[in-house]
């Protein structure tokens, strides 16, 4: 595992992805700023978008890992290199979850970068955000958005050995990303008698992003925090196990 572990972040690190990964988070964050009609303490506390840009960032770079190896046709020789397949697919799965931290790493330099320039002194970082200096506000923010990218990551390494078509993964990302809230309140608008058991659904996860450092979000995905926490973990594992299975299962 450690070999197989080491010989990923090599690969990854000499890659210009994670670079970029850095650079289009920046420019979206800017474009966050550039579009928005005015500041607000809730821009403030989403990191200028970097919690939804990471996570869409993310799905991206998870369904290229894989895709391109197959692609270049230099899966055969990892394969070949390592006595179990499920070493090699658990390797890429952390890799990719360490990128998703030092990207919501860079989110944070970058928040405090903008809301210098762009803000100055009209927002303080010790303002009160829904009980929460806003500060604590944007950590608890990035905390449950690194929770759900390890959910998204999963997903996305699962999706690509499913479809194996890389452009097709994104676009479900994406329609994550931008529609699965939505989705999930209307479902659960649907059917009210239902909610207890259709909060769970997996479109749901994407609000822990917000709800833990806004108590009020309870009211939408009517999930406390913990079970939303633990609710992305457990699909987290689900999917990982699913992919690994069908990474293990795929011929060479």
């Amino acid at each position: 595992m450690k070999i197989n572990l080491s010989h990923e972040f090599y690969k990854f690190a000499h890659r210009k992805i994670p670079l970029y990964g850095i650079l289009v988070l920046l420019v979206l964050m800017l474009y966050t700023v550039g579009t928005s009609y005015k500041m607000t303490p809730s821009l403030l506390s989403q990191g200028f978008g970097a919690g939804q840009w990471a996570i869409i960032i993310i799905i991206a770079i998870s369904s290229d890992m894989i895709a391109m190896e197959w692609r270049n046709n230099t899966m055969a020789t990892l394969l070949y290199k390592t006595s179990h397949k499920s070493i090699l697919y658990t390797a890429k799965f952390i890799v990719l979850v360490f990128y998703s931290f030092i990207l919501l790493v860079f989110g944070i330099i970058f928040s405090f970068i903008l809301k210098t320039l762009m803000v100055g002194s009209k927002f303080s970082w010790h303002d009160d955000y829904h009980g929460h200096p806003l500060i604590n506000a944007l950590f608890l923010n990035m905390g449950g958005t690194m929770i759900y990218l390890i959910f998204i990551v999963a997903l996305s390494l699962m999706l690509i050995l499913l479809i194996r078509n890389n452009a097709t993964v994104i676009i479900i990302g994406l329609a994550i990303g931008f529609l699965g809230s939505d989705l999930s309140n209307l479902a659960m608008s649907a059917f009210p008698g239902l909610k207890s058991i259709l909060a769970w659904n997996p479109l749901n996860m994407i609000n822990i992003i917000t709800q833990l450092s806004n108590n009020e979000m309870v009211t939408v995905t009517h999930l406390t925090n913990s079970e939303l926490i633990i609710a992305n973990l457990v699909y987290a594992v689900v999917f990982f196990g699913i992919g690994a299975l069908l990474f293990k299962k795929r011929s060479i």
